[in-house]
């Protein structure tokens, strides 16, 4: 009798333990019960009950941001627009708990353009202002256009103060980031060829490894201006630390100097200019000057016709347009000028340099 007494009081012990484990698995105790999703286009398994963020996190998923661009395209500021998660194609909460079948994937952050800032800047009569823009002495306001973060111009427009504005009948033709050995003097032979007096924005460095070429736009009568030494652009040059600034300048016009030749107007790189520089340049005894056409002839492909037709399409009179000789191939630039000369001078405009005073 006693060994049926242990017998039957074993039984119910077993059944117990029995039905503990099997409760124990089909409740997923342990985190055996796991879910089935799709993350970043691949299968994968995670323990019931993981959020959004924890499988991000787990595989290492992170959404690329955007940048802040300027008006070139150029980034101003890395990554700093984040993307967002999208758990079955929407947004969703990092706390959002984890489905059988559920989809999980990303949206990048957008890339956005710096916005526009819009300025106004007196014009006092009998001087050129300072930016300049325009060839123009008559008393009125000038409205800028321009990056609010890059400081790079984007249009200018002239508000006379009297009823009638009296532009001068006069364009001036510019060339920046030269000397270039090579396209430099097939612009000065042009230039020379047509009797056209235009004003050359160079670059320190440059001007040091091809002084030859500086001495032919002497020779031909052209204006020489500083276009700082090293030509910095990334981050936008009114960004600069300021005694940066202060170096790039006057080094530029030592360049300059060791020529003969002194700096009395300045171009920062990329159109790129703040109070603070323009006051930087002042007492340097430089003045800024900026422009009011710009064709882009320095984007790739670009050709000799769509350089003309953009030229031609906004002058006026009064107006400073913006060329290159250098930084590139400019062999559209150099057919593109008999066109541009004979288009400003059947509209009663003469060419002129820009008056340093």
């Amino acid at each position: 009798m006693k060994p049926a007494l242990r017998s039957g009081t074993r039984a119910p012990v077993a059944l117990a333990s029995a039905l503990v484990t099997t409760a124990l698995v089909l409740s997923g105790c342990g985190q055996r019960t796991r879910v089935a999703i799709t993350i970043a286009g691949k299968h994968k398994h995670v323990p019931a009950g993981t959020t959004l963020a924890e499988a991000v996190a787990l595989f290492r998923m992170r959404p690329a941001a955007g940048s802040l661009l300027d008006l070139q395209g150029n980034v101003l500021r890395h990554r700093i627009f984040p993307g967002a998660l999208l758990l079955d194609g929407r947004r969703a909460a990092g706390a959002t708990r984890l489905r059988s079948g559920n989809q999980v994937g990303s949206l990048p952050g957008r890339d956005r353009t710096e916005p526009l800032r819009h300025q106004l800047v007196a014009v006092p009569g009998g001087t050129f202002s300072d930016p300049q823009f325009l060839l123009s002495r008559t008393p009125g306001v000038e409205v800028i256009v321009r990056g609010a973060f890059s400081h790079e111009l984007v249009s200018v427009g002239f508000r006379p103060n009297g009823q009638q504005p009296t532009l001068e009948r006069a364009v001036a033709l510019t060339f920046d980031d030269g000397p270039s050995p090579n396209d430099t003097p097939r612009i000065l032979a042009v230039l020379r060829r047509l009797h056209v007096r235009a004003t050359f924005f160079v670059i320190g460095y440059l001007v040091e490894r091809y002084p030859r070429v500086v001495a032919l736009e002497r020779r031909d009568g052209m204006a020489i201006g500083n276009h700082t030494y090293n030509h910095p652009e990334v981050p936008p040059f009114a960004e600069l630390p300021w005694r940066l600034i202060k170096d790039e300048i006057a080094l530029g016009a030592q360049s300059l100097a060791r020529l003969g030749i002194r700096a009395q107007l300045l171009r920062p790189p990329g159109g790129s200019f703040s109070a603070a520089l323009v006051r930087t340049a002042q007492a340097l005894g430089e003045r800024v000057v900026l422009w009011s056409v710009d064709p882009t002839d320095w984007s790739p492909g670009v050709t000799a016709h769509q350089i003309a037709r953009r030229v031609l399409g906004a002058v006026r009179p009064g107006s400073i347009v913006i060329l290159h000789d250098g930084g590139g191939d400019r062999s559209a630039t150099i057919r593109a000028l008999p066109v541009i000369v004979k288009g400003i001078r059947q509209r009663g405009l003469r060419l002129v340099e820009i008056a340093a005073r």
